[in-house]
Formats: C-alpha cells, structure tokens, sequence
C-alpha cells in the first residue's frame, strides 16, 4: 500500500510542475503580445517625398539661404537608403547605383560650409540623377 501511495503523490507533484511550467496547457494565454512593429515604408513611398521635395525645391527655387531645404533632401536620401537596404526584392547588387549616388550626394552635403551657392550642385546634381534612377528602375 506504501508504494501505491507513493505512486499517486508523484504523479500529482508532475502535474503541479507542469502546470506551473507550462507544459501541456497554454500558459501565457493571460499573457499580452507585444504589438506587432509597423512595418517600414516602402522604396516607392519614400522616393516619392524624396522625389517631391526635390520638385518643390527645383520649382520654387533655393532662396538665398535653402540649407533646410537641402536638408531635407537629405534626410529623404538617408531614408530612401534604408527603404533600399530593407527592400529584399531588389537585393543590394540592384541598389548599387541609387546607392552609389546617395554616397555622392553625402559628399557633397559634408563639404557644405553654410550654404555657399557653388554646394549646392554637390547635392543637387546627384540627388537629380537618383531620382532618375529609381523611376527608370521601379521593382513592381
């Protein structure tokens, strides 16, 4: 009878522990998930204010000083980059041209003292021939 005994209070000792574990129930369905993380935005949203600011500024012309404005166009680059690195479609051999001419346009952006007009085509130029680039090669 001693070893019947025994039988029963091992027995119910594994179940205590594997309820407390975890095992064989669902445990965390009390337990809150973490809110999914918006995914990033994609290659066509970002050049597309990337592409627009670059039309505002062409169009309504640098002001005296426009180092806001090329900042801006930057920082559209930085974020088209990252959209490019995130983007599996394309791969970076794809990218490696748009790539290229951000590099440029991030040369340019670090010789910027002020806002000495001859910068200005340090940024400009290569931001005009990215924006060419990614319209002549959109991933559908």
């Amino acid at each position: 009878m001693g070893r019947h005994l025994w039988g029963k209070s091992a027995v119910g000792v594994l179940l205590v522990v594997a309820g407390v574990t975890g095992c064989g129930g669902d445990a965390g369905a009390g337990v809150k998930k973490p809110a999914a993380s918006p995914s990033a935005p994609s290659v066509a949203e970002v050049h597309k204010r990337f592409a627009d600011d670059l039309e505002a500024l062409k169009w309504s012309g640098c002001p005296t000083d426009c180092s806001g404005e090329l900042q801006e166009v930057m920082k559209n680059a930085r974020d088209l980059r990252a959209a490019m690195n995130a983007d599996s479609r394309g791969g970076p051999g794809f990218w490696t041209p748009a790539y290229t001419l951000v590099n440029r346009m991030e040369e340019g952006a670090a010789k910027v003292q002020g806002d000495a007009t001859w910068n200005r085509p340090l940024i400009l130029k290569p931001a005009h021939d990215l924006d060419d680039w990614v319209k002549a090669h959109p991933l559908q």
